[in-house]
């Protein structure tokens, strides 16, 4: 049931940043996001007094999160975006804005490891630093890898600007950037993803029966972008879904050949819901560091009623 701890998680962090007064300032709460959907060993808080991470902990200003090896995490900031973190990943949060920066609407440093992360559309642009990469997006979704000398960055939608020490280039929807080095000139570096995650559901038109639940049966395979050519891409999945009413599996893994079939049950909203607008869209990544080279999955399902 993590998209219901989820959707308790978004409301209440609406709730905590909305009620503050206006006059309240990053000073007085310095608070920027919230961490959750934690799996194995995570720790937060201050560089030099972090904590062992919890679902619900907020996060301050300049505050880092760190991934474990097995461990992962999300962190929805007050704004609407959020981030995947991989294992083995050291993210700050909010940091210190540069004289590049000071128009960004936040800034944060990957200082090593992975992530996943879509960032919503605002009146400015988040940065992103990591190693000699600086990114600026909003409104999209990326893949961002740190290494000791190298860099993957690819974009799974919207558009990014990237900068390293001697260039620039706008990254669309379905390209990546792959094992880049401060000095390269990346107009030249520039590919496209080469696979991404299909989705299919069972029944494709399934329809409510008073309050009995839908079961569906999510289908996921690895395919070459633009074909049905399955590729064999074993490796987690994190899944999700912009409906409360679902039962998603904590734990979800493609098999040797690429795909998995997952089981979702599905509970009819409420009388009362006048927000519900009859379907559901479904949202997967590879939850790991090693999948740069995979598209996002989504699909969008339509639930009828008797």
């Amino acid at each position: 049931m993590h998209i219901c701890r989820w959707y308790c998680i978004s409301i209440s962090l609406f709730l905590l940043f909305g009620t503050l007064p206006e006059f309240c300032s990053a000073k007085s709460f310095p608070a920027i996001a919230v961490l959750s959907q934690i799996k194995g060993k995570v720790k937060a808080g201050p560089a030099k007094k972090m904590v062992e991470g919890t679902n619900g902990l907020l996060l301050r200003y300049r505050q880092r999160v760190r991934t474990e090896k097995e461990g992962r995490a999300t962190v929805f900031f007050k704004d609407g975006s959020e981030i995947r973190l991989f294992a083995d990943t050291v993210l700050t949060v909010g940091a210190r804005k540069t004289h590049n920066s000071r128009w960004a609407r936040y800034r944060l440093i990957l200082r090593s490891g992975s992530f996943w992360g879509h960032f919503v559309r605002g009146k400015n642009h988040v940065e992103i630093s990591g190693g000699s990469m600086r990114l600026q997006l909003s409104d999209a979704s990326i893949r961002f890898t740190k290494k000791k000398t190298r860099n993957d960055i690819a974009v799974t939608s919207g558009t990014v600007k990237v900068f390293n020490k001697s260039s620039f280039v706008k990254l669309q929807r379905g390209q990546r950037l792959y094992q880049i080095q401060k000095n390269d000139f990346m107009p030249q570096k520039v590919s496209m993803i080469p696979n991404e995650l299909k989705l299919w559901i069972e029944p494709s038109e399934p329809v409510f029966s008073g309050t009995k639940p839908i079961e569906l049966k999510l289908n996921m395979q690895v395919v070459r972008s633009g074909s049905d050519r399955k590729v064999e891409r074993p490796g987690p999945v994190f899944l999700k879904g912009n409906y409360y009413n679902l039962d998603i599996p904590d734990s979800i893994r493609l098999n040797t050949d690429g795909n998995a079939a997952v089981r979702i049950k599905v509970d009819p909203p409420s009388q009362e819901d006048r927000t519900f607008e009859g379907s559901v869209t479904f949202h997967a990544i590879m939850d790991h560091s090693a999948f740069d080279d995979v598209r996002d999955g989504k699909v969008r399902v339509k639930l009828g009623s008797l």
